[in-house]
């Protein structure tokens, strides 16, 4: 199944990230996503992003970088990651690390808590 990024019920930009992942299928998602943050940012709503990696299947030092550039060239208010499995998680959090990007983007166990987190205003 491709990835998807669409703008769900709550008014924020959800990406799900599906299958074996290279830098373009990364890439791909840039110019949608972008397109909608600036839809709520013109409508004067947060811009929230929600990236579900629950069935991701793999990470390459390329798909690692494609993911750092694609958050460092958005603009947005909050961005929730979850669903990743242990290994994933810790270079999950090694790329929000890098990006300088601690205090408006997070790595979450579930949707739960990462749409809470979202929606506080924390």
């Amino acid at each position: 199944m491709a990835n998807r990024i669409f703008l769900n019920q709550d008014n924020i930009v959800e990406a799900v990230i599906e299958g074996e992942q290279t830098y373009m299928t990364f890439d791909n998602l840039t110019m949608d996503a972008q397109a909608l943050l600036v839809q709520l940012q013109k409508e004067g709503k947060p811009r929230l992003g929600l990236i579900d990696i629950t069935n991701q299947k793999n990470f390459t030092a390329d798909t690692n970088r494609a993911a750092m550039q694609i958050l460092e060239s958005l603009n947005y208010d909050k961005v929730a990651i979850f669903g990743a499995k242990t290994l994933l998680t810790e270079v999950t959090k090694a790329i929000i690390l890098a990006m300088g990007k601690t205090n408006n983007t997070k790595i979450f166990p579930d949707r739960d808590s990462a749409v809470a987190w979202l929606k506080s205003t924390e």
